[in-house]
């Protein structure tokens, strides 16, 4: 692949144009952190989105990670500065959703090892995953005080049924990918190293398709999926949750390698 974009050291995001320039790669390049969803990680990827979905020459957009970590989830930083005025009046991971569902284009998420949190999150608004045999999914956010709230609650519920999703979130413990597979949450298994190829080549041949009628297709699956949803509830909550004491508390806790003490 040709690599693009910003690609010093400090870069938070890589851009490829695959064997195929009708295919845009994002990688998520934070290493050190763990891939984690900081603000300034967010708007760059928002920005690519947003530039591949005016480009008529791109089809199909892949979202990818390191071998490790898709992404850790929302990053600590920037949660821990944020009470409940303060998360909503930054939208915080509102106009990620937004982004997302404004995309025209196919959106494939390429995950290896964990996608936790916000970085779940991530891989539930593309419309396909592929993941790593040895990757992991979870929503860890009860365990800080806090909900998921990008949407997390709303799509893991449609796509897993009420029962499942009450068990991911309110345990807030990451299942396999096996498991993923058999709850219908992934598109694919594949051998780790070999998932973003896995990826380019679903990627292929969707671009070979009609793009109207693709497009017309996502859209109207999309509009199924959102009947019965309320991000806006949800969000709410989230909010919410931002300004309550055990909020402070399992950020502190986390973030200083200690056990929580609870309210």
């Amino acid at each position: 692949m040709t690599m693009s974009g910003n690609q010093g050291p400090e870069s938070r995001l890589v851009i490829a144009t695959a064997p195929t320039a009708k295919v845009r790669v994002l990688a998520l390049n934070r290493p050190a952190k763990r891939n984690a969803l900081s603000q300034d990680l967010i708007q760059e990827l928002l920005g690519e989105l947003s530039k591949a979905s005016a480009d008529l020459d791109v089809r199909i957009i892949v979202i990818t990670g390191g071998s490790s970590f898709f992404s850790a989830g929302a990053d600590l930083t920037d949660i821990a500065a944020l009470d409940g005025e303060g998360a909503r009046k930054s939208r915080y991971l509102e106009n990620l959703c937004d982004g997302l569902r404004s995309t025209r284009v196919p959106v494939l998420a390429a995950v290896e090892g964990m996608a936790l949190g916000g970085g779940f999150e991530l891989a539930l608004m593309c419309d396909m995953i592929l993941a790593s045999r040895t990757a992991k999914f979870g929503f860890p956010e009860v365990k800080i005080g806090l909900i998921p709230g990008a949407g997390g609650t709303q799509r893991l519920t449609n796509a897993v049924g009420k029962y499942r999703a009450m068990e991911m979130i309110l345990l807030g413990s990451p299942i396999s990918a096996e498991r993923a597979d058999t709850l219908g949450l992934v598109t694919g298994l594949f051998e780790p190293g070999s998932v973003l190829e896995a990826a380019l080549d679903l990627a292929s041949r969707l671009s070979e398709q009609s793009s109207s009628a693709v497009a017309l297709a996502k859209e109207a699956i999309c509009r199924s999926d959102d009947l019965g949803r309320d991000d806006e509830f949800e969000r709410s909550l989230y909010y919410a949750a931002f300004g309550t004491k055990d909020k402070v508390e399992g950020v502190s806790s986390f973030l200083e390698k200690r056990p929580p003490k609870w309210n």
